[in-house]
């Protein structure tokens, strides 16, 4: 676990709101990320891109996962970044080299026998990295991204083997959004210092496991996500604040966790349509709290 943050940790960049560029929300551009993602926000977008600023300089998402609302906001320059290094790893090839790793995963076929072959597998370079990190996300049970106590990657395969695995569109249109961010790999302190004035941030993280009043999921990384890390989330947010940043942050709706956030955000509910389960009959709507240091 990383230790808490002073409030001198994060500092404006040299990147200013003067410098021109201005972004807006554009709603009629559809935009599927790439990747599945459990606890990915493709079916809150409508509810988001209405609570998102009406304009701003760059976007910044540090916990950025599938990206499905940067993806769906395309901006014009972004700043995102991942604890997950293997999720990196992959926008990267994405971003570098996007046909080959198509055309790569096009000759692969869905199999059990494959999946469990690369999952055992510690690939070193990093486009076998990518073909593997995606041919995993695609088949995994649930779209779901869990380690183990040593990082290595245990989720079981879904029960059901796709028809289609690979939409060559997608990977065109992410690659042009990709080419027009800074990436960082790191835990969220290390995108936020790099956040400047005219900057929005956008922040997700995984909801807390063992909360009373909500279930949640915190094994996305060899170090769990728990209270302490929304307490230096919440920290970076006062400091981002007193930038005058604007910051949108979803959370699960825990009294534990919500607590912790500054009174001072304006904060609305929306819900989920429905929560992983390991029963299909057993998934039901969750509520969410979106946090905003804006009206």
């Amino acid at each position: 676990m990383a230790a808490r943050p002073d409030a001198g940790t994060l500092c404006p960049s040299e990147y200013q709101a003067s410098s021109g560029l201005v972004q807006r929300v554009e709603k009629s551009k559809p935009f599927r990320p790439l990747l599945r993602w459990a606890g990915g926000k493709t079916r809150l977008l409508s509810q988001l891109l209405d609570l998102v600023p009406v304009a701003w300089g760059r976007y910044v998402e540090p916990m950025v996962g599938s990206g499905a609302l940067y993806f769906r906001l395309s901006p014009e320059s972004a700043l995102i970044g991942d604890i997950n290094e293997d999720l990196l790893n992959f926008y990267r090839v994405v971003r570098r080299d996007h046909l080959a790793l198509y055309r790569t995963l096009s000759r692969m076929r869905p199999s059990r026998a494959t999946y469990y072959r690369l999952r055992a597998s510690t690939e070193s370079a990093s486009f076998h990295r990518a073909i593997r990190f995606a041919y995993l996300n695609r088949l995994c049970w649930n779209g779901l991204y869990r380690v183990n106590r040593s990082g290595h990657f245990n989720v079981p395969i879904g029960d059901r083997l796709p028809r289609r695995m690979w939409w060559k569109e997608r990977f065109e249109q992410s690659a042009r959004v990709l080419k027009r961010a800074t990436l960082v790999s790191g835990d969220f302190e290390k995108t936020l210092r790099h956040v400047g004035i005219g900057d929005f941030v956008y922040i997700d993280p995984p909801y807390r496991r063992g909360a009373t009043d909500v279930l949640g999921f915190n094994r996305y990384h060899r170090a769990t996500f728990g209270l302490d890390d929304h307490i230096r989330i919440a920290e970076c947010i006062q400091t981002l604040s007193r930038m005058r940043v604007k910051v949108m942050v979803t959370l699960g709706a825990s009294s534990s966790v919500l607590r912790l956030y500054p009174g001072s955000m304006n904060r609305l509910a929306i819900t989920t349509p429905a929560l992983i389960s390991g029963n299909g009959h057993a998934r039901r709507a969750v509520r969410e709290i979106v946090a905003r240091n804006y009206s």
